[in-house]
């Protein structure tokens, strides 16, 4: 009989609480179990966690393997870190596990409408150029600004011109529009 120490589901609806238990990995999440090891209430804040350490680590030398979730728990707690240092055979009175576990931080939530590169400017790879910008004195990151900013203003001087040319020649052909109009009257 393979041993699991897995959560049972307890508490009401959109209320859940859990007991940690040592089961037959055969049963069912809310079925039948051997033993009652502790609580976890993730409702409260921040979450309480409660456990019979005696009984944990019988089962852990017995054989019982936890869950990935009981593991977490059991690490945020220092519960495992502990039972590490006793297989060992270290000293482990000064060490005390944490009844209560530290609150995640939330994430910001992604605003609508905007694309996706707006959103979520994260994960951009660093290019080698991008180190050596990083890595230049801020007196030529200034020089390097004055000098893209001169060459902007080359460049709209330029698209003046055209539009002013452009302008010129749709003149020109008004121009000869209206005096080919002339003669025919």
């Amino acid at each position: 009989m393979a041993v699991k120490i897995r959560l049972r589901r307890m508490g009401a609806k959109k209320r859940p609480s859990y007991r940690f238990v040592a089961t037959d990995s055969r049963m069912p999440r809310d079925g039948r179990f051997i033993e009652i090891l502790g609580h976890y209430n993730p409702i409260e804040r921040p979450a309480t966690v409660g456990v019979k350490e005696e009984r944990v680590y019988f089962w852990l030398k017995q054989g019982a393997t936890p869950t990935d979730t009981v593991s977490s728990l059991f690490k945020q707690i220092g519960l495992l870190k502990k039972w590490e240092m006793i297989k060992k055979g270290e000293d482990v009175s000064q060490i005390t596990l944490s009844s209560q576990l530290r609150e995640k931080p939330k994430k910001k939530k992604k605003k609508k409408g905007k694309a996706p590169e707006e959103a979520a400017p994260a994960a951009e790879e660093v290019t080698p150029q991008k180190k050596a910008e990083a890595e230049k004195p801020k007196e030529e990151k200034k020089e390097e600004k004055k000098e893209e900013k001169k060459t902007e203003k080359k460049e709209e001087e330029k698209g003046e011109k055209k539009k002013e040319e452009t302008k010129d020649k749709k003149e020109e052909k008004k121009g000869d529009k209206k005096e080919k109009e002339k003669p025919k009257e």
